[in-house]
């Protein structure tokens, strides 16, 4: 039990509920409402979409293993008591288990490319997998770099639900163009909503993870935010993005969301914005400034991750304001 505990440690099992809970509720929550307003069901198959959800939790959990065994050293220093490999697994598995892992979801992402008759999408997977391998070894000792680049690749997993569900749509319905381009922007806008919330979310919480392992980065010559511009550089990095998100959240209420379907003020979307997103981001901005310690850092990140989980479980009810 405790071999199998550290297991899900390794490949930050909550991170990949989370992933797979996006994309679940991407397309049952957001899409399908949507098609069914224009009167049209789900047309990529569903073992093809499990297919899809596995290739990207697999490529998650490969990325997971590379980054932590090309950081045990700075783990070491930043969190000792947390350190997987080489105490519970060699180190060579996990270097053998990623290059397998990734085997397997470069063939589920063919398999699911080909059928949707774009190969092209394929391409994304491999990509994925080499930005991940340089963001272990390159990209997160530059400036912002790394942290840009996570960030992108959160914010295309809600974006690649859409892509495998329209070709078959298209396909279908391709003798109704105008029908067709309206439903592609409806589906995308809802998409790319969410994107932009996961990739400025995901980036701050990045940072804050930066002031967090500030001592065993700078020990080891990181490049990162903190240690280039100073903790106070940091933290004025971190509020304005999150003052940023708080007026995107609260523009995109207020131009899109703030009526019900009947016409009436969406209380209840207002209240879930307001309690769920936009207040705990204040308050995550108001403990950074106050941070002293990496036991700040570290509520702060829960806090934002709290906070990444609370936008994606809006789409529950999205899914009502869309039926």
């Amino acid at each position: 039990m405790n071999y199998l505990l550290r297991l899900l440690r390794l490949l930050r099992f909550p991170n990949l509920v989370i992933i797979a809970s996006t994309m679940l509720l991407i397309r049952y929550a957001i899409i399908q409402p949507i098609f069914i307003q224009y009167g049209i069901g789900l047309e990529f198959p569903l073992l093809h979409f499990i297919f899809l959800v596995l290739s990207v939790l697999i490529i998650a959990a490969a990325g997971y293993l590379i980054n932590d065994y090309f950081d045990i050293k700075i783990d070491l220093v930043n969190k000792p008591n947390e350190v997987v490999i080489n105490n519970y697994f060699k180190a060579k598995s996990v270097y053998r288990a990623y290059f397998i892992l990734n085997s397997i979801a470069l063939a589920l992402a063919f398999y699911i490319s080909s059928k949707v008759g774009i190969l092209a999408l394929f391409l994304i997977f491999p990509v994925t997998i080499g930005v991940l391998w340089f963001y272990s070894t390159t990209y997160k000792k530059q400036l912002l770099v790394g942290n840009i680049l996570v960030s992108l690749l959160i914010a295309t997993v809600p974006i690649l639900v859409a892509l495998f569900e329209m070709p078959s749509i298209h396909a279908k319905y391709h003798d109704f163009p105008g029908a067709y381009r309206v439903l592609l922007i409806v589906i995308f806008a809802w998409c790319e909503i969410f994107a932009l919330f996961a990739f400025l979310v995901n980036l701050i919480r990045e940072l804050v993870k930066d002031a967090e392992d500030f001592e065993g980065d700078n020990v080891y010559g990181r490049n990162t935010l903190p240690i280039v511009f100073g903790i106070k550089g940091a933290k004025i990095t971190i509020n304005v993005l999150i003052l940023l998100t708080m007026c995107l959240l609260s523009y995109v209420f207020f131009t899109y969301l703030r009526v019900t379907n009947s016409g009436r003020f969406d209380w209840v979307t207002f209240c879930y914005f307001s309690m769920l997103l936009i207040i705990p981001l204040g308050t995550a901005g108001g403990m950074v400034l106050l941070a002293k310690t990496k036991k700040h850092f570290t509520i702060t990140s829960t806090i934002i991750k709290l906070v990444m989980v609370a936008g994606i479980l809006y789409t529950l009810l999205a899914r009502f304001k869309l039926s």
